[in-house]
C-alpha cells in the first residue's frame, strides 16, 4: 500500500512540475564587459550591466537566460570580477551559454576551461510545462566535427524528451540566420549547410523559438514556422542597435517577445 501511495504521489508531482502556467522570462545577450570601453576599470560596461540587472529584476521573471559573450576578453580578471558581481545581483535563476568571446577557437581543452569557470556550457530544464535548452554554438561555428557530433546527440536527446512540452525554446549565442536562409554567409550567422541541418532538426521536434545574440543588434525573423529572435546587446551596440534585452511573456495562446531598452 505504501509503495502504491508513493508511486501515485510521484506521478502527481511530476505532472504538477510539467503543468503549463503563464509566466515571463528574460533573455539577454552580450553583457561583454569591456567591449569598446575605455573607461577606468570598465565602469561604463559595469553601468550597462547594472541597468540590465535592475530592469530584469523589476519584472520578477521566472528566469534569465544570457546567451553568451559574457566578457569581451576572458583573460582579463577584472572583467570577470565585474561580471560575477552583477551576476550575483539577479534575483531569479540565471542560465548561461558561451559566446565566441568567452573562449576563442573551439577545442576540448578550451571548452573544459570554460566549464571550469562557469560550471557548464549547455543546459536543459523544464519550467511550467515548457522546455528550455541551451547549446554551445561555438562548437558549430568553429567547425569541430567531433565536438559538434557529441553536442548534436545530446541536443536531439533533450529535444525528444521535451516532446510533450507546450513550448520549446532553444538558446545559443550565434544565430542560425539573422533574417533569411539565403542571407550572405559570414561572421554573424551559420554557414549555409549548417543552417539547413539545424533548422531541419528543430523543425522535426517542434521547437517554437530560437533565441540568440552575437550581432549587437536585434532581429526578428521566422523560418519554416520557427521564430528566430536575436537580442541586441547589454553592452555597447553596433549600427542601429541599442542596449536592451528581450522580455518574453509565455501565455496559453502564444508567446510574445518584446525587445526593450535597458536604460
Amino acid at each position: 500500500m505504501k509503495t502504491r501511495f508513493f508511486s501515485l504521489a510521484l506521478i502527481l508531482l511530476v505532472a504538477a512540475c510539467n503543468r503549463f502556467e503563464p509566466f515571463t522570462f528574460v533573455q539577454m545577450s552580450d553583457t561583454q564587459i569591456g567591449f569598446r570601453d575605455d573607461s577606468p576599470a570598465f565602469c561604463h560596461s559595469d553601468s550597462l550591466m547594472k541597468a540590465a540587472v535592475e530592469g530584469a529584476n523589476s519584472l520578477h521573471p521566472a528566469c534569465v537566460i544570457i546567451t553568451g559573450d559574457l566578457l569581451d576578453d576572458y583573460s582579463y580578471p577584472v572583467q570577470d570580477s565585474i561580471f560575477k558581481v552583477r551576476l550575483a545581483e539577479f534575483e531569479p535563476p540565471v542560465y548561461l551559454t558561451p559566446g565566441n568571446h568567452d573562449y576563442h577557437g573551439s577545442s576540448p581543452e578550451k571548452r573544459q576551461a570554460y566549464i571550469d569557470r562557469r560550471g557548464y556550457d549547455r543546459f536543459s530544464f523544464k519550467k511550467n510545462g515548457c522546455a528550455f535548452i541551451g547549446i554551445n554554438s561555438n562548437t558549430i561555428k568553429d567547425d569541430v566535427p567531433e565536438m559538434e557530433a557529441e553536442q548534436w546527440e545530446w541536443l536531439e536527446k533533450e529535444l525528444a524528451a521535451a516532446k510533450d512540452c507546450k513550448y520549446k525554446f532553444v538558446f545559443q549565442h550565434c544565430p542560425i540566420v539573422r533574417v533569411s536562409m539565403d542571407e550572405e554567409e559570414g561572421y554573424e550567422s551559420f554557414p549555409m549547410e549548417k543552417r539547413r541541418k539545424y533548422i531541419d532538426l528543430l523543425k522535426k521536434y517542434g521547437v517554437d523559438i530560437v533565441f540568440s545574440g552575437h550581432c549587437h543588434r536585434h532581429y526578428f525573423s521566422e523560418v519554416e514556422g520557427i521564430r528566430l529572435i536575436t537580442a541586441g546587446p547589454v553592452c555597447n551596440p553596433l549600427g542601429h542597435g541599442f542596449p536592451g534585452y528581450n522580455v518574453v511573456t509565455v501565455g496559453k495562446d502564444g508567446v510574445d517577445v518584446k525587445y526593450v531598452a535597458s536604460r
